[in-house]
C-alpha cells in the first residue's frame, strides 16, 4: 500500500495508543500468573497479537477473551492464567509474526522441559540475532536448531548463573527474567558490559511487581539477583499506560510545523519507558514543550543541531532524524548500531528516505550526521517494510514542499494499525 502525504503541519489533542513495550510485559506476565487479569486498554497490533497467539500456543494461559471498549480504538483483554501443564506435550508451534519482543520473551519460557518448541518468524525476524542465548543454553544441553525462518528449542531451563553482555537487546535480559523467576533455586543474570536500554529492563522488573514478582540489583549495578519459585498472582485489573515510543513522532510534528499545538494524553511523566527521553531531548534542540491541557503539549519551535547518544533510546532514531533535518546546525546521533538488525537496517533506510527527499544526511557505522536547514521536496520512498521508518517520514512530509510517497504504508500495522487514521484527525493529508 502507498500513501501520498501532503504538507500541512499537524495540530490537535490524540490520546496516545497504549505502550507496545508494556502491553507485551503486561500480557506475558497475565498468561502467567494464577486468576484472570483485566487489560486495558490495549492496541491490538501485530506484535501484540503475536504475544496473545503465542500464550496459548505454548500452553501458558487457559484462555482469553477481548471485546471493545466503547468510544475507544482500544480494547480490553481478560486473561485466564495460569494453566495447568501436562509433563509431556506434543510440538508446540510458536509463529511470532515479525516481533522480536515476543520471539526473545518466550524463548527462554519454552524451555519447561516438556517437549520440543518451534518459532516461526516473518520478515527479517530470525535474521536478528539469537547466538546469546544460543551461547547460554547449548553447554546447559538445550537442543537449538535454527532452520531458515523456523528455529526448533527443548529441553528445561535450570536455575542459575546466566552472563551476557549488555550491548545487545534487552529483550534476551527480559526473556531470562520472565522464566527464572519461575524455577527453583535463586538465579543471577551478571551483564558484563555496561547495560544499554536499561529502561526496557526497569519496565519488565515493574511489570513483574504488578503481579508479586521481585529481583533485585546488587550493588554494582550490573548484577540482578531472581529468587526462584516465585508465582505471579493477578492483580484483577492492569491499566496500559500511553507509549512514549508513538509520542516521539507526534511530539516531533508538533515542534517542527507551523500550526497550533500538538496536545497528546495517556502518558506518564514517571513512566519506566526511556522513550520518555523524547521531551529532554527536543528541549535540548530547543522545543517548546509543556505539560499542560490534561497531557504534553508541542509548540512549534525553532530548533538547532544536537549530539544524542542513542544507545538507552534506540527506536526514536527515525523521528528524531527528522527533527534534526528540519534543525538549523548539525546534529549527531552515536550509539545506534543495533538499529542495523530491527525490521529494516534503519539507520540505512532512514538515511535513504530523507536524502530522496532533500536533506543532508550522512550514515556512520554506528548513527547519523545531519546537516539541518534544508527544505525538503516531493519524493518516493520505500518504508522498508519498517513502521518506525513509514512514520518518520510521514511526519517529514508536514513540512516539506510537496507531497512525498511512501511505499510499504502498511507496515504501521506492526506496532500501530490507527495511525493514519490519527494522522487524519490531526489534521494530516494521506491517501
Amino acid at each position: 500500500m502507498e500513501k501520498t502525504v501532503q504538507p500541512g503541519a499537524l495540530s490537535g489533542t490524540l490520546a496516545v495508543l497504549p505502550s507496545k513495550s508494556a502491553s507485551h510485559r503486561a500480557v506475558m506476565m497475565a498468561a502467567m500468573a494464577q486468576g484472570t487479569t483485566q487489560i486495558a486498554p490495549l492496541q491490538l497490533s501485530r506484535d501484540i497479537k503475536a504475544t496473545l497467539d503465542c500464550a496459548r500456543a505454548l500452553g501458558l494461559m487457559a484462555g482469553a477473551d477481548v471485546s471493545g471498549q466503547e468510544g475507544s480504538p482500544f480494547v480490553c483483554a481478560r486473561i485466564e492464567g495460569g494453566a495447568h501443564m501436562e509433563e509431556a506435550a506434543p510440538l508446540r508451534t510458536l509463529d511470532c509474526g515479525e516481533s522480536g519482543s515476543t520471539l526473545r520473551f518466550f524463548i527462554p519460557l519454552a524451555l519447561d522441559g516438556r517437549g520440543s518448541v518451534r518459532f516461526v518468524g516473518h520478515g527479517r525476524l530470525m535474521q536478528r540475532p539469537l547466538s546469546v542465548y544460543e551461547r547460554l543454553f547449548v553447554p546447559r544441553g538445550i537442543s537449538w536448531a535454527p532452520d531458515g525462518d523456523t528455529l526448533t528449542v527443548q529441553g528445561r531451563l535450570q536455575s542459575g548463573v546466566y552472563a551476557l553482555p549488555g550491548d545487545v537487546s534487552s529483550q534476551f535480559i527480559t526473556g531470562l527474567l520472565l522464566a527464572l523467576a519461575g524455577l527453583p533455586g535463586t538465579s543471577t543474570i551478571a551483564i558484563t558490559t555496561p547495560l544499554e536500554s536499561r529502561a526496557y529492563v526497569e519496565l519488565t522488573r515493574r511489570a513483574q511487581a504488578s503481579f508479586g514478582v521481585v529481583s533485585h540489583w546488587e550493588d554494582d549495578g550490573q548484577t540482578l539477583r531472581i529468587p526462584g519459585g516465585q508465582v505471579p498472582r493477578s492483580p484483577g485489573v492492569l491499566h496500559v499506560e500511553g507509549d512514549w515510543s508513538h509520542a516521539a513522532f507526534y511530539l516531533t510534528a508538533g515542534t517542527i510545523g507551523n500550526a497550533g499545538p500538538v496536545v497528546l494524553t495517556g502518558l506518564e511523566a514517571n513512566s519506566a519507558q526511556g522513550d520518555r527521553a523524547i521531551v529532554r531531548i527536543l528541549r535540548d534542540m530547543g522545543a517548546d514543550i509543556r505539560w499542560e491541557q490534561g497531557g504534553v503539549a508541542a509548540y512549534p519551535s525553532r530548533l538547532h543541531g544536537v549530539c544524542v547518544d542513542a544507545s538507552q533510546v534506540p527506536d526514536l532514531v527515525p523521528v528524531l532524524a527528522v527533527a534534526m533535518a528540519a534543525a538549523q546546525g548539525e546534529s549527531r546521533i552515536t550509539g545506534a548500531a543495533r538499529l542495523r538488525i530491527k525490521e529494516s537496517d534503519r539507520l540505512s533506510a532512514i538515511c535513504q528516505a530523507l536524502t530522496a527527499a532533500g536533506a543532508d544526511v550522512c550514515e556512520q557505522p554506528d548513527g547519523l550526521i545531519v546537516r539541518g536547514g534544508r527544505r525538503l521536496h516531493s519524493a518516493r520512498i520505500d518504508g522498508c517494510n519498517d513502521h518506525r521508518i513509514v512514520m518518520a517520514m510521514a511526519v517529514a512530509a508536514t513540512v516539506a514542499d510537496g507531497g512525498i510517497t511512501i511505499c510499504g504504508a502498511e507496515a504501521v500495522e506492526k506496532s500501530a494499525p490507527a495511525f493514519w487514521s490519527e494522522f487524519a484527525s490531526l489534521g494530516g493529508s494521506a491517501q
